[in-house]
């Protein structure tokens, strides 16, 4: 009987070793150093309350942060200086058990206006 308490430590501290090995579910690859590149280049479009900048690729970059100045600039080809980062949104439903999902995006520090329309190529 003394061998039990010490066998299911051994299994506690297993399972909790392993899940530090696995990481948090549903957050792999999410580094947001990684995520977005600090200098983006493209059509600033609007999106409801939301503001993004479509690149040449067609890649849209959610912004984040100070976006009340950005209004003017919509229909704009622009250069976003920021701090990527990552956007948690509440997926829960009523009486369900809640959820989050998370986007990357980047966190605005400075725009500068490059054009004062966006080329077809961009938009």
């Amino acid at each position: 009987m003394r061998g039990t308490p010490i066998l299911v430590l051994v299994l506690v501290v297993s399972a909790l070793w392993l899940q530090a090995q696995v990481g948090i579910p549903g957050r792999e690859g999410l580094d947001s150093s990684q995520i977005y590149p600090p200098v983006i280049s493209g059509c600033l479009e609007r999106l409801g309350s939301y503001y993004a900048v479509v690149g040449k690729d067609g890649t849209a970059y959610d912004l984040t942060g100070s976006t009340t100045h950005l209004g003017h600039y919509v229909g704009h080809e622009v250069e976003v200086t920021g701090k990527p980062t990552v956007v948690s949104i509440s997926t829960t439903m009523t009486r369900t058990a809640s959820s989050v999902e998370e986007y990357p995006a980047l966190e605005i520090k400075t725009v500068k206006e490059l054009s004062g329309a966006c080329n077809a190529a961009t938009r």
